[in-house]
């Protein structure tokens, strides 16, 4: 550790605070703050659904459009659209339609409704009605996050016994199959004031849906925050991820709608999706390969100035103890004496090794 005690301490201080900022930068550039977002790691994010596909031994695809769903291959694929910020354009709903068609499997989640459309167009039965649900018995902290406790006799389903919503809503499954439906005590707070007034009516309702359409599957959940970070720490929600992952190959999830992706993951997805982008890394590797080995005169010098910056420079090799402390003293005077010293005996220490090679 010699090297480091010949550092001043603005050096060290520099070269710290260089390496803060450099992390910071690729922290910064590797994750998002934006909700819903699949690199987005607070309470908000979807961040999980990437690790829950993992832990599944499937893998996880991002989608930053949605012409990503025309080179996947949909047999064993299953796609997680969440709360859209944008409603799906013709084009974006016919590659959706044509996905499911030809034998994937696409979660569609949204409280608002916003999605009807796109679930019309593709065949289904189920619609969203979008008013809050609410349940003043079955709840997890207030009425506004109903636990639903009745689940079918349905594979994605068999291992949860409830799935808790936050500020959902209930479906109008109109012939499709309820996989999860709320506890009898359940209302949709259509004034909306909070409360469970004359107009409104108690009873179990649809949460969750799953239908045929082509040769793939929908499935319609009434939350499009019943996925994030935090409901998946409620043991039903995470256990109906960890099936419906362990059932499929391949777990797509659709960021399409979303522009929150950090440059460095779309930088990442871009170079995984091009052969171009990856010979041409490919290439500047081996570039700066060969340009390090053949050390050009600019790149010894780089490497002296801050490699071995503690050395001395033109000091003549048959120079005694006491002239080098005068060549030191002149060419280095902010140096202490003691810097100095250590310097003139790793000079005279490499001096005697090299006579007893010769």
């Amino acid at each position: 550790m010699s090297w480091l005690q010949d550092w001043s301490y603005p050096r060290l201080l520099f070269y710290t605070l260089a390496a803060v900022l450099l992390i910071g930068l690729l922290v910064g550039a590797s994750t998002s703050g934006v909700a819903f977002g699949t690199y987005t790691h607070d309470w908000d994010g979807t961040s999980e659904l990437r690790s829950e596909a993992r832990a599944a031994g499937a893998e996880p695809i991002v989608a930053t459009d949605t012409s990503r769903y025309e080179d996947v291959e949909a047999n064993g694929t299953v796609a997680i659209a969440i709360a859209a910020e944008e409603s799906y354009g013709p084009e974006d709903r016919a590659r959706l339609n044509d996905f499911v068609r030809r034998g994937g499997t696409l979660v569609i989640a949204d409280d608002i409704g916003q999605t009807n459309q796109l679930l019309q167009e593709l065949g289904s039965s189920t619609r969203i009605d979008g008013a809050l649900l609410r349940d003043e018995r079955e709840y997890y902290r207030s009425p506004a996050l109903p636990v639903a406790i009745e689940t079918a006799d349905h594979p994605y389903v068999n291992n949860s016994d409830s799935f808790t919503l936050n500020y959902g809503t209930a479906l109008d499954p109109n012939g499709a199959e309820v996989l999860i439906q709320t506890s009898e005590y359940a209302y949709l707070d259509s004034t909306p004031n909070g409360a469970f007034d004359e107009n409104e009516t108690l009873g179990p309702r649809p949460i969750m849906t799953t239908e045929s359409v082509g040769q793939g599957e929908l499935v319609v959940v009434s939350d499009s925050s019943a996925l994030i970070n935090a409901m998946l720490e409620r043991p039903g929600n995470r256990a109906f991820v960890g099936t419906l992952f362990d059932a499929h190959d391949r777990v797509l999830i659709d960021q399409s709608r979303s522009d929150g992706l950090p440059p460095l993951a779309l930088a990442l997805l871009a170079l995984r999706e091009s052969a171009f982008l990856q010979l041409a890394l490919a290439v500047g590797l081996v570039g700066m390969v060969a340009l390090v080995d053949t050390r050009p005169g600019w790149v010894r010098g780089f490497g002296h100035r801050f490699g071995q910056s503690t050395r001395p420079n033109h000091v003549e090799p048959d120079l005694g103890a006491s002239d080098l402390r005068a060549v030191l003293a002149t060419q280095y005077p902010e140096w202490d004496s003691d810097r100095r010293e250590r310097i003139i005996q790793t000079i005279m220490n490499g001096r005697k090794k090299g006579d007893n090679n010769d």
